[in-house]
């Protein structure tokens, strides 16, 4: 998103102010490893390092980096914005040699059906750890995701205002691929519990009106 600013700035500044601007390849990539480990190495254990865990390239530290991407990519200026890939296998894909799908398969899953089911954008933030993205449909339905990418807390607080009763929530953790879980709401004060330190994804929809 930082980036996508500078190349505004530079393209209106060399008079291009309708010129698009397009992210071709985008993708997690974690602080364990290298390229040549990722793309040429075949020890057992550097490859179990690399793709095993909850840090690792498709775990759900990566997962949890794309959902918070794909929320503040609504904010920002670029017109177009790649993930790479959505191949069935392989390093870069969803699923992996066995065919069991990636963490990044369910957030990826779990962001296509927030698209579908809710046309407008209404907020997209982030502080600190934690990136949020509230978003309505014509039926009066309000959905908010909650994603927090590498923090240290297990506990994440929240005010929403103007949202109505929470009618369900689902969870994506380290252990959970998009698990139906009980929220408490109290004047609009919600409070979200990580089971573990690892990163996790919250979708929570709201009652419409």
């Amino acid at each position: 998103v930082r980036e996508a600013d500078k190349a505004r700035r530079l393209c209106d500044e060399f008079g291009m102010p309708a010129c698009e601007l397009i992210v071709n390849e985008w993708h997690y990539f974690g602080e364990n490893y290298n390229w040549d480990e990722i793309h040429r190495c075949a020890d057992p254990e550097v490859r179990t390092r690399i793709h095993e865990g909850p840090d690792s390239h498709n775990g759900i530290r990566s997962a949890c980096f794309t959902l918070a991407t794909l929320a503040n990519l609504q904010r920002s200026k670029l017109d177009q914005a790649y993930y790479y890939g959505c191949y069935a296998v392989g390093d870069w894909g969803y699923k992996d040699a066995m065919y069991r799908k990636h963490k990044t398969y369910h957030a990826l899953k779990l962001f296509g059906g927030l698209v579908r089911d809710y046309k407008w954008i209404c907020e997209s933030d982030s502080q600190g750890s934690v990136t949020t993205l509230a978003v309505r449909n014509a039926a009066g339905g309000k959905a908010l995701l909650v994603v927090d990418y590498g923090g240290q807390s297990r506990r994440i607080d929240l005010l929403v205002r103007g949202a109505g009763p929470v009618a369900r929530a689902v969870l994506l953790d380290d252990k959970h691929d998009l698990s139906a879980i009980d929220v408490k709401e109290s004047d609009g004060r919600i409070c979200l519990v990580k089971p573990d330190f690892h990163s996790a994804a919250f979708l929570i929809e709201f009652v419409g009106k």
